[in-house]
């Protein structure tokens, strides 16, 4: 707090009400440079008892100076005297991520969630986590934005010691990502269910006839179509995928899918009555590339399906059977549970994920409409 005395009194005998004359005393203050920018004024409950008014009062007349621009409220920090000549954000918004800019869905989201809360006059931060040199998390800089105050954190993907960090400080924080359910101490939840669109994916090889599926992964973390496919009568073969990472993650997936690919068609182990499915854009994007320099087709020669997210999909001369993902529109699903909560003090939690595209890689309804055409 400042230190400084209220330098007015109020009159109960003024025609004014009690909360007027101290908003009027509190703005002249300020105007006049009695109180400064960034100073912290004394609290509603210590400017009852001095004023001998009681806390409603106070309370209101905080509001009304907030309202008005000239203080601000900052979580366990106090009221704040603004800068009128700077912009004036109606709060802070924190976006927590995992080390490592080079996942898209997680970076498109983040400009989402970025462009919506600046947008609605909300101060942005973007933190990035990173591990520390012994082993753990490193949450000093976390730590130094946290020390502005924020009016909602949000944890992006299923960091429990990251969540835990945060349930610590005591700061309100919303979880995203692959999380089962609310963290302990959270807000609210938006859940990716990667999972989504797999019993589609798996009623589509129950349709065409597929007795397998050779799921090719790179991380343990990615989608699994075992339960569902099993469920449905189908097997499934994992095939793991590993890549030199010294140039970059992405590059070793898309080179690791490119080289997995190669080998089975030079070994002629690629079986034409099973289904391949590429659980990652990257790895889909060198398995294709390997299936076109072979001069295969598919689905005459083999039948692919792949993950794919909007806005990096694969590009090849069929549209790929596909479960996807729209990293832009759940962005904004974060962002608007976000603003609710800012505004009402409830996080509406919800369950988003990708979708099944049928596409024609499967030899799917699109072929069997293009093979109606020509007969």
């Amino acid at each position: 707090m400042t230190g400084k005395e209220i330098p007015f009194s109020l009159d109960r005998s003024d025609g004014r009400s009690l909360a007027r004359q101290l908003v009027d005393g509190l703005r002249t203050a300020i105007i006049d440079g009695y109180y400064l920018a960034g100073d912290i004024l004394p609290s509603y409950r210590e400017l009852a008892p001095a004023l001998g008014v009681s806390e409603i009062v106070t309370k209101a007349a905080f509001k009304q100076l907030g309202e008005e621009g000239f203080v601000v409220a900052r979580p366990r920090i106090g009221t704040i005297v603004r800068n009128r000549a700077e912009r004036q954000w109606r709060g802070h918004v924190v976006l927590v991520q995992p080390e490592g800019d080079d996942n898209y869905l997680q970076t498109i989201v983040a400009g989402s969630v970025r462009d919506a809360m600046i947008d609605a006059g909300y101060l942005f931060s973007q933190v990035c986590v990173k591990t520390a040199e012994r082993g753990g998390e490193d949450f000093a800089h976390l730590d130094a934005v946290l020390s502005r105050s924020a009016d909602l954190v949000i944890a992006v993907y299923n960091r429990p010691v990251t969540f835990a960090h945060l349930a610590k400080k005591g700061v309100p924080y919303a979880a995203f990502g692959g999380v089962a359910k609310k963290p302990k101490g959270a807000v609210g939840l938006t859940r990716i269910d990667y999972y989504m669109a797999v019993p589609d994916f798996a009623a589509e090889c129950e349709r065409i006839g597929a007795k397998k599926v050779v799921e090719v992964y790179w991380s343990d973390q990615m989608s699994h179509t075992t339960q569902a496919l099993e469920t449905a009568g189908i097997a499934v073969e994992r095939l793991h995928v590993e890549g030199d990472v010294s140039r970059g993650r992405l590059e070793a997936v898309r080179r690791g899918g490119f080289e997995v690919f190669a080998r089975l068609v030079r070994e002629r182990r690629l079986e034409k009555d099973a289904v391949y499915f590429m659980a990652d854009d990257y790895l889909a994007s060198g398995a294709l590339m390997a299936l076109a320099c072979a001069g295969l087709r598919s689905p005459e020669d083999v039948r692919i399906a792949a993950w794919g997210n909007i806005g990096i999909s694969n590009i090849y001369s069929r549209e790929v059977s596909r479960m996807e993902m729209d990293p832009s529109w759940a962005g904004k699903q974060v962002a608007a549970a976000a603003l609710e909560y800012l505004t009402s003090g409830i996080y509406p939690s919800a369950t988003i994920g990708p979708q099944w595209i049928a596409g024609e890689t499967l030899g799917g309804a699109k072929d069997d409409e293009q093979e109606d055409d020509r007969q």
